[in-house]
């Protein structure tokens, strides 16, 4: 096997029971980390692959997940058969969501990892071992989608014991089992988000998940707000910034508001947010389209 590439870097691996999902979130100052270092299928988990990085130990622990074996019997027989393991990290959650992590003596201090429930983290060249801690704990204590806890995880990581040469690159790779016959992107098990080259990539990453909720999940029953005057005028006038509705902001939702409202969720991609039956609003959705953080 080839030595491979060193990615000194910082990663959190976590398994979602309910859905079920699995998934990766992945942090460095590498460039376009996450093009080589996160693998899965939604038949198998996930490997992560880091440190001097052999891109065969990513697609050969999937195959084994594949095959049944779990993820510390995947690790071992990787680390088995590679003689550069003393210089590999790595982790893999699978099928049945055990968890397992490696970290070769040979690996940059500082360097190890951190197992929790349903979830793993790791480093190598970290600032200290405290950000592996830090994920863990805020990935066990949290709950909602598994995208979101994720890059909570990894940006508190990086902000605890991050990459000590600084930050550049963040990714996040999880794979689900379809709820339905593949049709369209939003039947797609696979979601892959990459910040290849960017000053604050954790804060970035989190910015694309926000509005991969957005474009992917309805509007929850909290983010529903009612067809008051003040809302109605307020989706107005972003719809004239936009140049979906020439009307005045007059606060009723008449039929042009409403035709407003279709272009904007099918030019910009917020069916799930916009359905056709307007009972009510999305508050969060607003506060996107107006620049601001939604609370």
């Amino acid at each position: 096997m080839r030595r491979g590439d060193l990615i000194t870097t910082f990663s959190i691996i976590g398994y979602d029971p309910h859905e079920p999902a699995w998934g990766i979130a992945i942090a460095s100052r590498f460039l376009a980390v996450g093009a080589r270092t996160c693998w899965g299928e939604p038949t198998a988990g996930v490997v992560v692959i880091q440190a001097y990085a052999n891109t065969g130990n990513g697609k050969e622990g999937v195959r084994l997940l594949q095959q049944g074996l779990s993820a510390e019997a995947t690790i071992e027989q990787l680390m088995a058969e590679d003689r550069y393991r003393h210089l590999r990290q790595m982790a893999a959650i699978d099928w049945a969501g055990n968890v397992a992590t490696y970290t070769g003596e040979g690996c940059t201090d500082w360097a190890g990892g951190v197992v929790g429930a349903h979830c793993a983290a790791q480093g190598n060249m970290l600032v200290n071992g405290d950000g592996c801690a830090a994920m863990v704990e805020r990935f066990e204590g949290s709950s909602g989608p598994l995208e979101r806890r994720l890059v909570d995880a990894l940006t508190l990581g990086e902000r605890v014991g991050g990459d000590v040469r600084g930050r550049q690159a963040a990714a996040l790779y999880t794979v689900r089992q379809p709820f339905a016959e593949a049709y369209d992107v939003f039947t797609e098990p696979v979601l892959s988000l990459r910040v290849d080259d960017h000053p604050t990539p954790c804060g970035e990453l989190s910015r694309l998940v926000d509005l991969y909720e957005l474009v992917y999940f309805a509007t929850p029953e909290h983010e529903r707000t009612a067809l008051t005057p003040e809302i109605i005028k307020r989706y107005q006038v972003v719809l004239q910034q936009r140049g979906y509705y020439a009307g005045s902001a007059h606060g009723q939702l008449d039929e042009a508001t409403r035709r407003s409202l279709g272009q904007l969720a099918r030019t910009e991609n917020f069916r799930k947010r916009l359905p056709a039956e307007l009972p009510w609003l999305d508050l969060r959705l607003l506060d996107h389209l107006e620049g601001r953080k939604h609370t």
